[in-house]
């Protein structure tokens, strides 16, 4: 009986010890994972998300541009802000040459490109490319007012626009464009074409109105943090349009992390310095401590900042309130020390706002 009781008991604490050693075990495994979720957390990089024209675009994509960034050495505000914020930080240029606010809309998402005319795409078996249009067969209408749009697609790792979606099918882009100077202006010549990801033994036909989904529209809303630096190039038709442009795309975008920066000179919607103050002021009380006003400090500190001394010229555009000329390559674009210290005016700003 003493002997039956015995082995009872061992057999008791046996499984007594099976258990704790099985909830010892689920609780390790539950720590493991709330710690490799901790890490991955950790390491996850806050991404930045720069939306422009030139002013934000990535110089040196092409053979011409490398060449001439040995000898001007003008590079992009976004590469600058990367450098300085290290590797916690992941900057996405979405910045493309000669775009105005709708086509950088159209590729935000915030007011999307939408096909002004039904579009066929050939089965796999035809030889001829699916044609969208061009200068003179608008292909892409704004849904901000529906006006023709022309997306500069020279700029394929900044502009987001590929791989797209269009009636539930992926397609990708693209233009044969051409751009030349006319007088203080540019001409311009675009061909577009659209072709399939996934190739159909059948005819499809896009119908016109469709929006166009952009990779953007799919991968980069909900950033940690977004730049608005748009306006140069037109597409607005006064600040109180260039104001509800922006704002729309602060709202797309998903993030109250925000900073609108401001163009630095006039053209032809903002055609005067008077009317540049005016601006200036009107971003100011629309977007209060998210804007940044990059002109003021280029004009007042932006020689000190790259250690260069005023030439008369200088003097003559400070005084009327214009970037200095030894800060710009060409008038409108900066050189790499000016682009350094936008750079660092973000940052600056970046810490105001606690980003």
């Amino acid at each position: 009986m003493i002997q039956q009781i015995k082995s009872k008991l061992a057999a008791f604490h046996n499984a007594v010890s099976k258990k704790e050693k099985k909830i010892k075990l689920v609780w390790f495994f539950f720590f493991l994972l709330l710690l490799l979720f901790a890490s991955c957390q950790e390491e996850k990089k806050k991404t930045i998300v720069c939306w422009g024209d030139s002013l934000t675009a990535p110089h040196r994509e092409t053979l011409k541009q490398k060449i001439r960034g040995i000898f001007v050495k003008d590079h992009d505000y976004p590469s600058v802000l990367q450098k300085i914020l290290g590797d916690d930080y992941e900057v996405i240029n979405c910045g493309v040459g000669g775009e105005n606010t709708l086509t950088i809309m159209g590729r935000q998402g915030a007011y999307p490109f939408i096909l002004a005319h039904d579009v066929t795409i050939n089965s796999k078996d035809c030889a001829l490319e699916n044609f969208m249009g061009n200068t003179d067969v608008p292909a892409f209408l704004s849904s901000y007012n529906n006006e023709v749009c022309y997306p500069l697609l020279q700029h394929k790792s900044s502009a987001k626009i590929n791989d797209c979606m269009i009636q539930g099918g992926i397609y990708e882009l693209s233009a044969e464009s051409n751009i030349w100077r006319v007088g203080d202006g540019y001409g311009k010549a675009y061909n577009y074409f659209i072709t399939p990801k996934v190739p159909s033994d059948k005819q499809i036909v896009l119908k016109k109105g469709s929006v166009i989904q952009t990779y953007a529209m799919s991968h980069l809303r909900n950033a940690y943090c977004n730049m608005i630096f748009m306006g140069e190039n037109g597409g607005f038709k006064d600040v109180k349009d260039l104001i509800k442009q922006i704002k729309a795309m602060i709202i797309y975008s998903k993030c109250n992390r925000y900073i609108v920066i401001g163009f630095h000179k006039c053209n032809a919607v903002i055609p005067n310095m008077k009317r540049m103050y005016e601006m200036e002021d009107s971003l100011q009380q629309a977007f209060g401590k998210h804007y940044l006003c990059i002109r003021k400090p280029l004009v007042q500190k932006g020689l000190q900042f790259a250690n260069l001394q005023a030439t008369k010229v200088d003097e003559d555009s400070i005084r009327k309130g214009v970037v200095s000329p030894q800060l710009l390559v060409d008038g409108l674009h900066f050189t790499s020390k000016g682009y350094e210290f936008i750079g660092d005016l973000v940052l600056q700003k970046m810490k105001e706002l606690g980003y």
